[in-house]
């Protein structure tokens, strides 16, 4: 595995562990992909990284909920979808406020 799969993957994982908490939940939910994807954009990481890690994050809690409580598979669908679309949406922010281009791809070469 690459070590961008990896933190991918350890950032979904996390992501899902702490939604159980529920104090961090609501905050985590609505600012959690707000502020990631700012910091990750103003570094230069691609804004599908973090919207593949957010995604996965609703994921992992869908599926959590699921086995659990098996109830809230829908809202947790929604909200996967929402937490990549607006991580995805604040990491092209970020890369626009630092003035970070996207790496030119290896076959432009």
């Amino acid at each position: 595995m690459s070590n961008r799969a990896i933190a991918i993957t350890s950032a979904a994982v996390a992501i899902g562990a702490l939604a159980w908490i529920d104090p961090l939940f609501i905050p985590l939910v609505t600012l959690g992909p707000l502020v990631s994807g700012l910091v990750a954009g103003a570094y230069g990481v691609d804004s599908r990284a973090v919207a593949l890690a957010w995604f996965l994050g609703g994921m992992t809690m869908l599926v959590s909920d699921l086995v659990i409580n098996n109830e809230d598979v829908a809202f947790h669908a929604v909200l996967a979808v929402f937490a990549a679309a607006a991580g995805a949406g604040a990491a092209w922010i970020g890369r626009r406020i630092r003035g970070v281009r996207s790496p030119e791809p290896s076959s432009a070469r």
